[in-house]
């Protein structure tokens, strides 16, 4: 008797399973917590990071969580912010004993030429992506 009682609860929410969305349009909140498990990124490894602003880094980590996350291989994930851009370019996900992998790269503009970094991220057992090369 319990069921027959939920379905009409269940019956009532169905309808509003749309207005969630999960996947590659997350909440910026939950892309900057993963740019936070990146650190600084290959950004902020590179000799070209001092010459960003802090909304700047933060576009280029985002965009390389991006990139790591949620594109395909060698889908390019595009940013720009106060005069700097940059693209990030993921290869195909490989493992490394119980961890997925990454390999990808960024190039920055903004300055007199572009700047490119390459590296590798691998996913924690948390699930977040983190330098590793």
């Amino acid at each position: 008797m319990r069921l027959a009682a939920a379905i009409p609860v269940l019956v009532s929410i169905l309808p509003l399973g749309g207005c969630l969305s999960f996947g590659a349009s997350s909440t910026p909140s939950a892309i900057s917590a993963g740019a936070v498990a990146l650190g600084g990124g290959l950004v902020g490894q590179s000799a070209f990071a001092a010459s960003l602003p802090d909304a700047a880094k933060t576009k280029a980590v985002e965009a390389e969580f991006q990139a790591l996350q949620f594109s395909p291989a060698g889908q390019p994930v595009r940013w720009s912010e106060d005069g700097f851009s940059g693209e990030v370019v993921p290869t195909q996900v490989y493992r490394v004993g119980s961890q997925d992998c990454r390999a990808y790269s960024h190039v920055l503009s903004g300055g007199s030429r572009p700047f490119k970094t390459t590296g590798v991220a691998c996913k924690t057992s948390a699930g977040l992506w983190k330098p590793v090369a």
